[in-house]
């Protein structure tokens, strides 16, 4: 009981009005960047259809030139958070939109794409316009300088989440033994300068015992007021040492910017505000007894699952890095590095008919990669191979996957058992799909 009373005291609320400067600023940048780049026709205009999370199949691009307005639309609301303009309904709106757009293509997935969704709606309930936004001087929302401490708590809790299956997952002979960072680093290993570091056997060990020690320990270190500021500075080297050698987009500053959770409030106005409120004068929320609970259990069960959810690969047969039963939304991060080919034979058994479906005559390389290294997003492909046939007039095709697939360079081996129609395969989510091979 004495730390659900914690959870409602209040706090300074720097922390969260400098975040939502910086998360809207993030956002706004990553969906003008993939619209100036063409990020969105690659993924979303160029290709016939997108590979949805299964069940939203309903989930497709906009036609024509629908997608670009769809993005800009995204990044307008992205600036209204960063001014604190009609927040709630900002945010809320971004965070659909962000989360359809995820479930809609699912073949470029990225673990801080996830991330990323997870804070957005985690923002949308947060009171963070109370402060230095648009919203306090239309008189929309009240300005105050404090905030109940379980929304600080909510964000520590995910990232330490995150951190910690991020250190679990990189227990394997592939991480230690510095073989997936070596193929990370190959390209820098051939430039003249870089190389000298890069493609040193002992520096690519360095980094990842390093980095799993920091997984491990950042959160913990962080907590620690005598550990805090060493801390940080580790996480910035460490976040910027990732941007320049992975090239990962804009997660390694939404990494450092998550990092103001952990420091004392009152510092951090300080440092970034000049105008402070009294705050006697400032309302405070009186919460009843009954909608304490209500939060508190909400809470519990957001974070049960968030707990559950990357434990999925455990209950799967196989190497997930290989299989994929479980890899996504598991802070499987830097792990596996996979590339294969693939084609499709369809057989009618009424006429005896071959056909030989060759993707690559209808995606792009990278996504025809995507493809072929994904049982689900094969099993999907053929489904709609064999819905397509249905349409001609073929109504019982066989459809048989035949691909090759290298797992962190080792030699190619089958993905999918070439002698299984998966046309007539069902799709089980909670149960290993024995049509995928055991892989090296």
């Amino acid at each position: 009981m004495q730390f659900s009373k914690k959870l409602f005291q209040q706090t300074d609320n720097s922390p969260l009005i400098i975040f939502r400067i910086a998360f809207g600023f993030l956002l706004a940048y990553q969906f003008l960047y993939a619209l100036i780049t063409g990020n969105v026709y690659r993924d979303f205009i160029q290709p016939p259809f997108t590979f949805n999370y299964i069940g939203f199949d309903f989930l497709q691009p906009l036609p024509g030139n629908g997608m670009y307005y769809y993005v800009a639309l995204m990044a307008l609301f992205a600036i209204m958070v960063i001014f604190g303009a009609w927040y709630r309904i900002s945010m809320f709106a971004f965070s659909l939109l962000w989360t359809a757009l995820y479930l809609m293509q699912k073949s470029n997935y990225n673990n801080h794409y996830y991330l990323e969704i997870l804070l957005c709606w985690i923002m949308v309930f947060m009171p963070a316009d109370r402060y230095c936004s648009l919203d306090v001087k239309r008189k929309a929302v009240i300005e105050t300088s404090t905030c109940s401490k379980y929304w600080i708590y909510i964000f520590i809790a995910q990232i330490a989440i995150v951190y910690f299956y991020a250190a679990l997952s990189k227990l394997n002979a592939d991480w230690f033994s510095g073989k997936y960072i070596a193929i990370q680093f190959s390209e820098l290993s051939r430039r003249p300068k870089l190389g000298i570091i890069y493609g040193r056997h002992w520096f690519q060990l360095f980094i990842c015992y390093a980095g799993f020690l920091f997984d491990l320990l950042i959160v913990p270190l962080l907590l620690l007021k005598k550990t805090r500021n060493y801390a940080f500075i580790a996480s910035c080297l460490f976040h910027l040492f990732n941007s320049f050698s992975f090239n990962i987009g804009t997660f390694p500053y939404l990494s450092i910017a998550l990092n103001v959770f952990f420091f004392e409030g009152k510092k951090l106005r300080n440092l970034f505000f000049k105008k402070h409120i009294n705050n006697s004068a400032s309302p405070q929320q009186i919460i009843s007894s009954f909608k304490q609970k209500i939060i508190v259990y909400s809470i519990c069960v957001y974070f049960l699952f968030q707990t559950i959810i990357p434990m999925r690969p455990w209950f799967y047969t196989g190497n997930v890095l290989w299989t994929e039963e479980g890899y996504r939304m598991s802070w499987k991060m830097m792990l596996r590095s996979k590339n294969g080919t693939i084609h499709f034979k369809v057989i009618d058994p009424a006429t005896h008919k071959l056909w030989i479906i060759d993707p690559a005559k209808i995606f792009s390389n990278e996504q025809v990669n995507w493809l072929a290294i994904s049982p689900d997003i094969i099993w999907q492909y053929s489904q709609r191979i064999k819905n397509d046939f249905a349409k001609k007039s073929f109504a019982n095709v066989q459809v048989y996957a035949i691909s090759e697939v290298s797992l962190n360079r080792s030699n190619p081996m089958p993905l999918i058992d070439s002698t299984v129609n998966l046309a007539v395969v069902k799709w089980q989510p909670f149960k290993h799909s024995s049509w995928i091979t055991k892989g090296p």
